[in-house]
């Protein structure tokens, strides 16, 4: 029997992509903000056909009276077929018209990695075999949109679903000839594809099933607010995007508008302010939360190779300014406000001065976590409350303010080492919390393995900002036509009314 010294972090995960995910526990704030905010996507649900889809297949499910194990067999292997035919067509679009990107975005279809290469080999495609060997998943991509379809409306959701009040049959009939394709035993020449190009994915805009969407999104169809959230966010992102360039990032566009721009009342209307309000604190928190997986992630590097926290946190702290921490990460600090209250985007600078030197420095990480604590000062309330979050435990702006204040006046190098301690205590308790029995023994998920009586890191630490599913969102109304572009900028798409009106 192996001895294990020290903390379970030193047991092997089953599988490779089995390590510690989020290991300061800090990020749930943000994924609760995205749930509620555009509650109608996830940032593995990119294509609204595929909602359409999956929609009409539950209303052919229950036409064939599929209700036990053995429809739920044959409801998969349609999933499949249909999936496969779905992308071949959009696949087969793309390589043949060079606007399909400007209406899809840069989201591949799903099974694109299977579908190209096929076609390319044979300019044709066998459609029952590319259904076995798209995915491995049983019911291919039906469970990756299951839940986004049962909050719209469209399905219940369930393993064999059932269409849901959303799914309008006439408007969903424009993919029966989908269903028809899919049951086809010969293959499927380029040339065939070309002439379904109506069923693309970038083809929903305008097509039934497309309108059968937007009234999922946008429409009175339920009582949980589901609509009315998607008609503000939306209508929000379409005025943030209005202009700007489609290669920036959909983020920083969403936070100037709703966090930096002035007269945002104005700007926005009455009916939208206080949406808008609650995004602002959403946004203005993701950089809270993004300053600590930086942080993070800069303290464990050294680690890649072996090594003590000792010195992981020595190297964390070398280049540190000898300055209090009142001095580096207070006075320091440019005015967080002009002269009549407005937000100033200080954090857009301390991204610019990332971007001018190739990478953060460790005291633009600590800047920029000390900001988001000084916010707390010039917030109003319902900005302030999604700011702060309903979390007790998650180091939010409230715990760094404290710290502020507690260590205003120990040299900055001293107090970010406390920090540093308190960091590997808090993933350690973190990973804990998640510990469980497997065939292997005990596992305590994490990337940090105990070597002897040091330290290694496998693999590396996430060290972007969360995902508040703005770019999702975006490319899912793109292709529903509520926001467009021209290869250069963003502007209203054709059916921005039914949200902006």
């Amino acid at each position: 029997m192996t001895a294990m010294l020290g903390p379970a972090w030193t047991v092997k995960p089953d599988t490779p992509e089995d390590t510690g995910r989020q290991p300061l526990a800090v990020e749930a704030v943000i994924g609760t903000h995205a749930a509620k905010l555009v509650p109608g996507v996830i940032t593995t649900t990119p294509h609204a056909r595929y909602l359409s889809l999956h929609a009409r297949l539950a209303i052919e499910a229950q036409r064939r009276g599929w209700t036990n194990e053995m429809g739920l067999g044959r409801f998969r292997e349609l999933v499949r077929r249909a999936e496969a035919v779905l992308g071949a067509v959009s696949v087969a679009h793309g390589e043949a018209d060079e606007d399909h990107h400007l209406r899809t975005g840069h989201f591949g279809v799903h099974g694109v990695n299977t579908i190209g290469p096929e076609l390319d080999r044979h300019a044709a495609l066998d459609i029952g075999r590319v259904a076995d060997t798209y995915s491995r998943v049983p019911g291919g991509y039906l469970q990756t949109y299951a839940g986004i379809e049962e909050v719209l409306g469209l399905t219940d959701g369930r393993r064999l679903p059932r269409p849901g009040p959303a799914a309008d049959v006439h408007h969903l009939s424009a993919l029966d000839e989908v269903l028809t394709v899919a049951a086809r035993e010969k293959t499927i020449s380029r040339a065939d594809l070309n002439a379904l190009r109506h069923l693309c994915v970038c083809a929903i805009a305008d097509a039934p099933d497309g309108a059968c969407v937007r009234r999922a999104y946008f429409g009175d169809l339920d009582h949980l607010g589901q609509a009315e959230t998607h008609r503000r966010s939306a209508a929000l992102l379409v005025r943030a995007l209005t202009g700007e360039q489609v290669a920036g990032s959909i983020d920083m566009s969403m936070d100037r508008w709703c966090c930096f721009r002035p007269g945002l009342r104005e700007s926005v209307g009455a009916e939208l302010h206080s949406h808008a309000l609650v995004w602002r604190g959403a946004l203005l928190r993701n950089w809270s939360v993004y300053a600590w997986r930086l942080i993070w992630a800069r303290l464990v590097s050294p680690l890649s190779d072996t090594g003590t926290l000792e010195q992981a946190t020595a190297q964390f702290v070398r280049d540190l300014p000898d300055a209090t921490v009142r001095q580096a990460l207070v006075n320091d600090l440019p005015p967080l406000v002009d002269d009549v209250g407005t937000l100033l985007p200080v954090e857009h600078g301390l991204n610019d001065e990332r971007l001018a030197a190739g990478d953060w420095t460790v005291l633009g990480m600590l800047r920029l976590l000390a900001v988001g604590a000084r916010r707390l000062e010039h917030l109003d309330p319902i900005t302030r409350e999604a700011f702060v979050g309903r979390f007790s435990d998650d180091l939010g702006p409230g715990h760094v303010a404290a710290w502020l204040a507690r260590d205003a006046e120990r040299p900055l190098a001293d107090a970010v080492s406390d920090l540093a301690t308190g960091l590997f205590h808090r993933a350690e308790s973190v990973s804990r919390q998640k510990m469980q029995w497997t065939r292997h023994g005990l596992r305590m998920p994490t990337r940090l393995r105990r070597v002897g009586d040091r330290w290694r890191l496998e693999g590396r630490e996430g060290r972007g900002a969360v995902s508040l599913r703005l770019p999702t969102f975006t490319n899912v109304m793109r292709q529903l036509g509520v926001v467009a572009h021209d290869g250069n900028t963003w502007r209203p798409g054709p059916h921005a009314v039914e949200v902006t009106s």
